[in-house]
């Protein structure tokens, strides 16, 4: 009632700016409240007159709604109109309004979160009416139908609430008990109090049946939150549950007590309240003729209702001429149901298989960084092995003979050194421990007396966080970057700076050299290839006698 209520308030007055209904905002005041008088006529009635009153408002307003094809507001009207028909006791005729109703919504061919919410609250009232007329198999397929297009959460526990009603009067006790402790705690979450009473009121009630001690703690205490919160109209449900709760025990004394509360109760109420009140007081009187009157008059009522049923039948002719039938539109929800299960299982599908191809792809990326570095340390120990010794071997000969030729020796010495160079800069390196002192010994074997190399903050970096392959990454490209200012720059100062920032290292490169007036030696190219393999960035800034800086991302 409070979502519709919401709906009502948002809807009305959209209705009467658009359609021009008043001039003024007096005149809107006095528009909105007259609605609003006639809405809590349905809502909270005193009597029937207030009823009829209501209906006649809202069925006016339909008729005027449907000739100006304002098929929207017909709805909210026929909303209101179901209401007040099945509190005048008129089922069939309510029954008919809904179907009418879901037959407009159809028409409109939208889907979006208030004509959900429109149609979860007429297969709710479809629902109390196939309940009111004991048609319990009927009023749960239409209570899976609304669960199957439910959105919120409140909507969801009151069908699993009205649902859990009808175990209760099939006497399906533990089911029923299931679905209110469900509710019960999911109303704990996000309610109000007098839903949270309400809740454990029911629970309670079905917990009475079931011989649980806590089913009467808990209806008593479902009582003390409704006196508490002044729910004047929820009182007579607590003293009819607590009625049947001592009467099952045989308990008529403390039965009648409630009984006799419950009758008071219903001074707020309409009639069929207050006849139900009564029937309960004389079923604990003492007397035959009482139940044999209660018996006669039910089967009266369930006459009355089969008769209305045929006549409401032919009047409304509820065929698939005037609109489809609650089992096929049972079956188109179940079938969109499964259309959208199928979609999110497709859409599933994609997104494993995506994630499955970027995780198969980072993982070859990295297993060929590691091949690379591999063939390096391969190559860096066969040309030490192989060309270093013998070259040295064939020196130690050359020297050794008098017929040596101090120029070809020095030559083969020449050679010796680049071969040992270039295996050392290839060489297999641990980075895996004591990084920071890996790195400062590189630097440092840079410097000489000529040359000064200042480094910042190279302590400040988490440098075990950082996986080992960015590690030898950093290595080798800031060796190739030495390298380079030993053989080419000519420079005296070398300035490194290290800083972390979120989840990359930032290096920066400066030294006071000749600069280069092009960046294609292959040193420069192999250190540009190193970084973009992990992902990393690596920019370049050089002229001609000013200098060279470097700044790397990774």
């Amino acid at each position: 009632m409070k979502s519709l209520k919401k709906s009502f308030l948002f809807f009305y007055f959209y209705y009467l700016c658009q359609t021009g209904c008043f001039v003024n905002s007096v005149n809107a005041q006095q528009a909105i409240d007259s609605t609003w008088y006639y809405y809590d006529l349905i809502t909270e009635p005193k009597n029937n007159d207030d009823l009829v009153s209501g209906y006649l408002f809202f069925n006016n307003h339909k008729e005027n709604s449907l000739y100006r094809k304002d098929t929207i507001a017909a709805i909210y009207d026929l909303r209101m109109i179901i209401i007040g028909q099945y509190k005048l006791a008129l089922p069939y005729d309510s029954e008919a309004s809904v179907v009418e109703a879901l037959n407009l919504i159809d028409h409109l061919e939208l889907d979006d979160s208030s004509i959900i919410a429109d149609k979860i609250g007429l297969y709710n009232s479809l629902g109390r009416i196939y309940r009111s007329l004991n048609d319990y198999d009927k009023a749960i397929e239409i209570y899976d139908t609304a669960l199957i297009i439910a959105q919120e959460i409140s909507d969801s526990m009151t069908l699993y609430n009205n649902k859990a009603t009808i175990y209760r009067d099939q006497g399906r006790f533990q089911l029923a008990r299931e679905k209110f402790e469900y509710v019960y705690i999911n109303r704990l979450k996000f309610d109000t109090n007098k839903m949270i009473a309400k809740a454990l009121d029911n629970l309670g009630s079905v917990q009475g049946k079931l011989g649980e001690p806590k089913g009467l703690t808990n209806m008593l205490n479902a009582l003390e939150i409704r006196k508490e919160e002044q729910d004047y109209q929820s009182f007579y449900i607590s003293y009819k549950h607590l009625t049947e709760y001592y009467r099952d025990r045989d308990n008529f004394k403390t039965a009648r007590y409630y009984a006799r509360l419950g009758y008071e109760a219903t001074s707020i109420y309409r009639q069929p309240y207050k006849m139900e009140a009564i029937a309960n007081l004389l079923l604990l009187e003492d007397n035959p003729l009482n139940k044999e009157y209660i018996k006669l008059n039910d089967s009266l009522t369930e006459a009355r209702l089969s008769n209305d049923k045929k006549f409401s039948s032919a009047k409304y002719n509820l065929t698939k001429e005037q609109g489809r039938t609650i089992e096929s539109e049972l079956a188109r929800e179940k079938e969109k149901s499964k259309r959208l299960q199928a979609q999110a299982g497709i859409g599933l599908i994609i997104i494993l298989g995506l994630f499955t191809y970027l995780y198969l792809k980072a993982k070859y990326k990295k297993n060929t960084l590691m091949e690379v570095y591999n063939t390096e340390t391969r190559i860096s120990k066969k040309v030490h092995d192989e060309v270093a010794n013998d070259v040295f071997h064939v020196m130690n000969r050359l020297e050794r003979g008098a017929e040596a030729n101090e120029a070809i020796v020095d030559t083969l010495e020449g050679i010796y050194n680049k071969t040992r160079d270039i295996s050392r800069e290839n060489n297999s390196i641990e980075v895996s421990e004591k990084f920071e002192e890996l790195l400062r010994d590189l630097l440092l074997s840079y410097s000489s007396p000529t040359v000064n190399i200042i480094t910042r903050n190279i302590s400040k970096i988490e440098w075990d966080a950082i996986s080992d392959i960015r590690k030898m990454t950093i290595y080798r490209v800031l060796q190739e970057l030495m390298t380079n200012m030993k053989k080419h720059s000519e420079a005296s100062l070398v300035v490194l700076s290290f800083l972390k920032a979120k989840n990359k290292v930032e290096i920066g490169y400066t030294d006071n050299g000749i600069g280069l007036n092009t960046l294609k030696f292959s040193g420069l190219q192999n250190a540009e290839n190193r970084i973009l393999s992990i992902n990393g960035t690596i920019n370049f800034e050089t002229e001609l006698e000013k200098g060279f800086k470097v700044k790397i991302k990774v």
